[in-house]
């Protein structure tokens, strides 16, 4: 079976086109049900031993077991995992029968459903697997307790907005699995600084397009955030001194809840926001030690002018009006906005040559929206912005016209900061030259992003 990726989504961009401009309710911030966390690992798997039983494939993508179906059907294991975020058995099974395209994806689930794969054990679901999983989930207590919360009781709390692409998602697993857990493993463990150091570099070594040079630097900046990365609940769910929601507007018509933020709670693994989220309130200034809140709005694969301007505003595939309903859901609380994008303006000739104008535009439009939210900001240009430089991988191997335009954009714009990703013309100065950032440069990215958003409130 073939299938063509581009055209699922556009056609996810069109159905949440038409789902906006049918919408009757305003944006909002909700809070998570519960401490954030969802649904587990151990409680799906009681319900996909059921379907184990019956003879359905497919297992618990919780665990990146099956983490695709095929024959454009959902598996009992996805009827599993809806069920617990279901009120009743009718609806989960709505669900199952909502679509039949390659991905679907649950209102209250962050990642899609891929349906077009394959199951490790080479069978394709039946036309009742999914059904069959909603039926099963009535014999556990944590299934069909789910219920929407209509409300909208924005937390008061300073926050700020993130966007961009994939980088700004995350997939920060890409570059080598697993290398997250290592580093804290290893900044947390017994032993001195410089086997520490030893270790980290060879784990970093591992990863995609790292080079000897580039996994030395990391190692070393990372070991500078070991009093972070040490505390306990740093890669668990229960950081409570942040919040986050990633809004990824290809699939989302409604604003992501806000859950405390961890390595999975707010991106494709995470991105900028878990260090931003430690280290910022550390930093002297207005907010610090303050809870704060982050408001992620990013899609990978887009392009500045086609899917982020307020000039295409109302085209299928244009995302414009989701930074608007984040910052009106903001209720006045942003502090500051968080652009980290570019990738994928790199490449065709128009959208180089247009960067500059194209960023300077948009972000005055940001600004405008985020000043007319609040009453805290004296003009536009008080609303203090970070740009995220891109990286190696287009510095060194496509075309730095972008990085170039990002550079004079922040050289002729008040209140701006660029903050570097690890392009240096010494080796020995780099980070990771992947185009998607390993754990260990993100966690990097983020401090520096936290330090540059710190600065700029501090100076204002």
């Amino acid at each position: 079976m073939t299938f063509n990726s581009n055209a699922i989504l556009i056609w996810f961009a069109t159905y949440a086109t038409y789902a906006r401009a049918n919408k009757t309710d305003s944006p909002c911030l909700s809070t998570c049900s519960g401490d954030g966390s969802g649904l587990t690992y151990d409680t799906l798997q009681k319900c996909v031993d059921k379907c184990f039983e019956a003879g359905h494939c497919c297992g618990n993508r919780l665990d990146g077991v099956d983490t695709a179906s095929s024959n454009q059907r959902l598996s009992c294991a996805n009827g599993c995992e809806m069920a617990f975020y279901s009120s009743e058995v009718s609806q989960c099974k709505q669900h199952c029968s909502n679509r039949n395209i390659c991905e679907y994806k649950h209102p209250a689930i962050r990642d899609p459903f891929r349906m077009c794969g394959s199951c490790d054990c080479g069978q394709w679901p039946e036309d009742n697997a999914c059904d069959y999983g909603c039926d099963q989930a009535e014999l556990f207590s944590e299934f069909y307790q789910y219920s929407e919360d209509a409300g909208c009781e924005t937390e008061e709390i300073p926050r700020f907005l993130f966007a961009g692409q994939s980088n700004m998602e995350g997939n920060t697993e890409e570059a080598k699995p697993g290398l997250f857990t290592e580093i804290v493993d290893t900044i947390k463990g017994g032993g001195t600084k410089a086997e520490k150091l030893e270790q980290m570099e060879a784990d970093l070594n591992d990863a995609k397009e790292s080079t000897p040079g580039s996994s030395e630097k990391e190692a070393k900046d990372l070991y500078k955030l070991r009093r972070i990365i040490k505390k306990r609940n740093f890669h668990t769910t229960t950081y409570k001194k942040a919040v986050c929601g990633w809004t990824n507007p290809a699939y989302d018509t409604k604003l992501d809840c806000e859950r405390p933020v961890s390595p999975t709670a707010c991106g494709n693994e995470f991105g900028p926001e878990l260090m931003f989220a430690h280290v910022f309130p550390r930093k002297k200034g207005p907010l610090k030690k303050k809870k704060i809140g982050i408001i992620k709005v990013a899609q990978g694969g887009t392009e500045i002018n086609k899917h982020w301007m307020k000039a295409n505003d109302g085209e299928e595939d244009n995302y414009w009006q989701h930074m608007v309903d984040a910052v009106k859901a903001s209720k006045g609380s942003i502090e500051g906005f968080v652009w980290f994008q570019g990738e994928n303006d790199s490449f065709e000739s128009w959208n180089k040559e247009n960067y500059l104008d194209n960023l300077t535009e948009f972000i005055a439009d940001v600004r405008k929206e985020i000043y007319n939210s609040s009453e805290k900001f004296q003009s536009p240009s008080d609303v203090p912005v970070v740009i995220v430089e891109l990286g190696n991988w287009i510095w060194l191997d496509v075309d730095p016209a972008v990085i170039y335009a990002q550079r004079n954009f922040v050289e002729k714009t008040p209140n701006t900061s660029l903050v570097n990703s690890g392009i240096d013309d010494n080796p020995n100065k780099r980070l990771s030259k992947f185009y998607h950032f390993e754990a260990g440069a993100m966690m990097i990215i983020g401090s520096r992003v936290a330090k540059a958003m710190a600065k700029l409130l501090k100076n204002s």
